[in-house]
C-alpha cells in the first residue's frame, strides 16, 4: 500500500490527475483495457484505408497454370502420404490394443485356472477326510466289511493322487504367473 495524502492506495490503482478532485480510481487492468481497445480501433482505422492492388500478370499464363498444376499434384501427393502413414500408424495401435488384451485374457485365465485348481484340491481333502470318518465310525460299529474297507482305501488313494497331480500343475502354473 502506498501512502499519498494521508490517503492509502494500493499498489495496482492509478489515480487521474484530472480527475483527482473526484478521487477517481481507475484500476490497472481497466487501463490495459482501455489502451488494448485503442490500439485494436487505431489497426483496425488504418487497415480500412488501405486498398490491394490486384496483380495482374502480363507474363506467361499458361506456365502458371501449369505451375499450379504440378503444385496441386504435389500437394495431393503430400497428403495421400500422410493418410497413408496415418492408416499404418491406426493399424499399428489396434495391433497393439489386440496383443495386451490378449495378454490380458491370458493372465485372467491363468488366475482362474490356480484358483480353479486350489479349489479342487480342497475339496478332495475334505472328500479323503470324511471317508476316513466314516471308515473309523463303520468298523468301531461293525458294520465294514473287508471288502469294503478295501474300495473305501483305493476311493482314498485315488484321491490322493488326484491331489499329488492338482498340487503339481499348480506349482507349474504358478511358475507361469
Amino acid at each position: 500500500m502506498v501512502i499519498k495524502n494521508n490517503v492509502k492506495e494500493p499498489y495496482n490503482v492509478w489515480v487521474s490527475r484530472g480527475f483527482r478532485s473526484f478521487n477517481l480510481i481507475l484500476p490497472m487492468k481497466m487501463i490495459r483495457v482501455i489502451t488494448l481497445c485503442a490500439a485494436v480501433f487505431f489497426c483496425q482505422i488504418t487497415m480500412a484505408q488501405e486498398t490491394s492492388v490486384p496483380v495482374i500478370p502480363v507474363g506467361n499464363t499458361e506456365q502458371m497454370e501449369q505451375a499450379k498444376i504440378l503444385e496441386e499434384a504435389k500437394e495431393a501427393k503430400e497428403v495421400q502420404k500422410r493418410i497413408d502413414k496415418a492408416e499404418r500408424d491406426a493399424m499399428k495401435a489396434e495391433k497393439a490394443q489386440k496383443k495386451a488384451e490378449k495378454k490380458l485374457k491370458k493372465r485372467e485365465k491363468l488366475t482362474s485356472d490356480i484358483d480353479s485348481k486350489k479349489r479342487s484340491i480342497a475339496k478332495d481333502t475334505r472328500k479323503i477326510e470324511k471317508l476316513q470318518e466314516k471308515m473309523t465310525k463303520d468298523q468301531e460299529k461293525g458294520k465294514l466289511s473287508p471288502l469294503a474297507i478295501e474300495k473305501l482305501n483305493l476311493k482314498i488313494d485315488k484321491l490322493e493322487k488326484g491331489i499329488q497331480k492338482d498340487k503339481e500343475k499348480l506349482d507349474r502354473l504358478g511358475r507361469k504367473q
